[in-house]
C-alpha cells in the first residue's frame, strides 16, 4: 500500500515536491525563522532554521496515515469528525524532542497543528479562540481510529533520508493521541505571552504553507481557495 497524501499523489511525493519548493525560498524564510525563534529564547544557526523546516515538512501530513483517512482518499469513508493535522501535532510532539530542544518542539508542534488554520498578518487568527479549546479538538478527533502500519516506516526513511537522524515513532492510539492534542491547546492557549506566540507560530506557517501549496500542484481536485495570494507569494520569492 502507497499512503496517499491527496488523490493521485502521495504522500512521499507531497512530501518531496515540499522539500524541493523550499530549497526554492529558503533564502528568504529561514533569516525570519531565526528572528522568531529568538524572541521565543532560542538560539537557532541557519542550519539548525533549515533541518527544523524540514522536520515540519516531514511531519505536518503524517496524520493522513490514519486509517480513517486513507479509506477517506479511496472513497471508502468521510471525514466528519477527524481533523488529520491533530494526529500529525502527535507525532511532532513525539518525535521533535528527539532532535530538538523542548521550546523549540513545543513550537514546531504547534506549527504542524495550526498548518490549515487562517494566517493574518504572520499571526495565527484562532489560537486563543474557542475553535482551539479541549472541546473542539476532541470533537475532531472523535473517529480516529488508528494509524496505518506503513506510517511509520514513511517517518523512519524521511527523517534519515533528509535529516540524518534516526527517530523512533512511538504507537498513535487513540486515547495517547487526544491526550497529546487536549494539553498542546491548552499550553498554548493560556500561556503567559500567547500573543507573542501567535506571531512566532505565524513565521513558520508562512512557508510551511506556502511550500505544502507548492507540493500539492499534482494533486487531483480543487485548488485551495487562498491559492492566488499563495502563488503571488511564490513568485516574489523565486
Amino acid at each position: 500500500m502507497s499512503l496517499l497524501a491527496f488523490q493521485g499523489q502521495t504522500l512521499r511525493k507531497h512530501v518531496n515536491a515540499m522539500l524541493n519548493a523550499w530549497e526554492s525560498v529558503k533564502g528568504k524564510y529561514i533569516p525570519s525563522i531565526i528572528r522568531a525563534m529568538k524572541a521565543w529564547g532560542v538560539e537557532l544557526s541557519r542550519e539548525d532554521a533549515d533541518r527544523l523546516m524540514k522536520a515540519l515538512i516531514i511531519l505536518h501530513d503524517s496524520g493522513k496515515g490514519a486509517e480513517l483517512y486513507q479509506d477517506y482518499l479511496e472513497g471508502k469513508a468521510r471525514l466528519s469528525g477527524f481533523r488529520h493535522e491533530l494526529v500529525s501535532a502527535y507525532y511532532a510532539l513525539k518525535i521533535l524532542p528527539q532532535i530538538f530542544d523542548e521550546k523549540t518542539a513545543f513550537v514546531g508542534s504547534l506549527v504542524v497543528m495550526l498548518h490549515h488554520e487562517p494566517i493574518l498578518m504572520g499571526q495565527v487568527a484562532n489560537l486563543d479562540r474557542d475553535s482551539l479549546s479541549a472541546e473542539v479538538a476532541l470533537d475532531r478527533l472523535k473517529n480516529f481510529d488508528g494509524v496505518v502500519p506503513e506510517l511509520n516506516e514513511f517517518l523512519e526513511n524521511s527523517f534519515r533520508e533528509h535529516l540524518g537522524v534516526e527517530i523512533t515513532v512511538l504507537s498513535a492510539s487513540p486515547d495517547e493521541v487526544v491526550r497529546a492534542v487536549v494539553e498542546l491547546s491548552v499550553r498554548a492557549r493560556h500561556l503567559p505571552d500567547a500573543g507573542r506566540l501567535r506571531l512566532i507560530v505565524g513565521a513558520l506557517l508562512i512557508p510551511l504553507v506556502l511550500c505544502d501549496y507548492k507540493g500539492a500542484e499534482e494533486r487531483e481536485g480543487e485548488t485551495p481557495k487562498f491559492a492566488e495570494v499563495l502563488e503571488a507569494e511564490w513568485l516574489g520569492v523565486v
